[in-house]
Parts: C-alpha cells; structure tokens; sequence
C-alpha cells in the first residue's frame, strides 16, 4: 500500500523536532532508507533531521569516539577515526547506493536482527544518547536494543563507543555480497574483558556469553539448529581472532 504523505519539514534543532513530531501522524526519519516499512492509518507528517546538526564524527579523548545520529554509513566507512571492524561492518550493512542515505541513529532504531553494524557497536561498548522533551538519558545499546520502540518523541542523537582494544568478526552468508545468515565479533578492551555479539539468533543482534545458550529463530535461509550451528563456530573464530 503506498504511504500518503501530507506534509515534510526539515527541523533545523531537536527542540523544532519535539513540536512538530506533535503532529497527528509524524514521522521521524534520517536517511529515509526504511519509511516504506511504516504502517501508518492516516497520512504521515514526515519530521526529516537532515538540518538538525546531529551528524559529525568526533574523539571526545583518547578512548572514545562521538558518532551523530544522522552520520551516513558510508561516512563511517571513510573515517579513519572509526575501528576498522566497524567501518567494514558499515560496509556490509547496505549496498553503497543506500549507504550514502541510510544513517547511524536509523540502523538503531531500526534494529534488523542480522546488522552486522550493530553487532560490532555491542563489543565496542556503544553508548547511546536519547533525547527527549524532559532531557537526554544515555543507554547502554545492547538495553536499548531490548526495549524498543523508542517512547513517544525520543530520538536517538548520539553514540559513543570504545574504540580501545583487539577486535574481530567473522561471518556466514550465502554469498559474499549478502546478509549474514550469522554474524559474530568480539572484542578484548584494555581492561582485559572479553565481549562477544551475536547477528542472526534473536530478535535483534545481541551480546553473548561463550556459554550462552541460544535458540535462534529459523526462516528460509536456515533453520533454528543451522543457525545455533552456526554461532558456535563463528564464536570460535572470533574468540581466536582476538586471543
């Protein structure tokens, strides 16, 4: 069914944002890749945050780096200042004509279950910040991930990760340019403590234990045993890759 769309605005702040998601049927987007997959019973109001100043790439110090919401994958991909396991997890995530458009804060919300971007944000420690009309509250991605949707009039307009340590990924697909049918990273930060992430056996990517028990839904690409099969050697090989 086609969206109807009645109204588009380009808020140039978060506070110009909060008012206009007021509207009967507004939307909030950033890149726009993934607004088809809205089911919306009155026309939409679409909220775009192009102009509200929430994309850049900054080092707060010596460990952490500040990505805006609204930073395009493929600016993640041609930054130097952002890991190598994410950059080549950004790369992954969507094919290069939707890299230059889908954004940072949309992958978030948007949470597909086999991101491998999202997976390497995990081990990375990602932090994310969320404002609201009441303030702005940080969050652990991995609790973020596990309570969405956002609440009415969130928006996500940062996060900050570890870029410290020894990091690793590997993963399975079809083919090279698809999907992970299972992804999995891992990192050691200079705490010593090792972080594992799993795409592809839940309902969003998530962080693991080497114990965890996992009971991966199934679909046409594999079933909920191939899939658990899967983890275990993947887990493997990054385990190896960051000892």
């Amino acid at each position: 069914m086609m969206k109807r769309i009645s109204a588009y605005f380009r808020p140039e702040s978060i506070g110009e944002a909060f008012a206009l998601l007021d509207q009967p049927g507004a939307v909030l987007i950033g890149g726009g890749t993934k607004l088809n997959l809205r089911t919306m019973s009155v026309p939409m109001s679409v909220v775009d945050l192009q102009l509200a100043r929430l994309d850049g790439i900054d080092r707060l110090d010596d460990d952490t780096l500040s990505i805006g919401a609204t930073t395009t994958l493929q600016q993640l991909v041609d930054s130097e200042e952002v890991p190598a396991v994410v950059r080549g997890a950004a790369r992954r995530e969507l094919p290069s004509t939707l890299r230059a458009q889908s954004t940072l804060g949309g992958t978030i919300v948007s949470a597909d279950a086999e991101s491998e971007l999202l997976t390497a944000l995990l081990v990375h420690d990602a932090v994310v910040s969320v404002a609201s009309p009441e303030g702005t509250e940080k969050m652990e991605l991995g609790a973020l991930l596990a309570h969405l949707p956002l609440a009415p009039h969130a928006i996500v307009t940062a996060v900050a990760i570890d870029t410290r340590g020894a990091a690793s990924v590997a993963r399975t697909a079809r083919t090279p340019a698809d999907k992970a049918i299972v992804a999995a990273a891992a990192r050691v930060g200079v705490d010593g403590r090792r972080r594992l992430a799993l795409a592809g056996v839940a309902s969003t990517p998530v962080l693991v234990e080497e114990t965890s028990k996992l009971d991966p839904p199934g679909d046409f690409r594999g079933s909920g045993e191939y899939r658990r099969a899967l983890a275990g050697v993947l887990i493997s090989r990054v385990i190896e890759g960051v000892s």
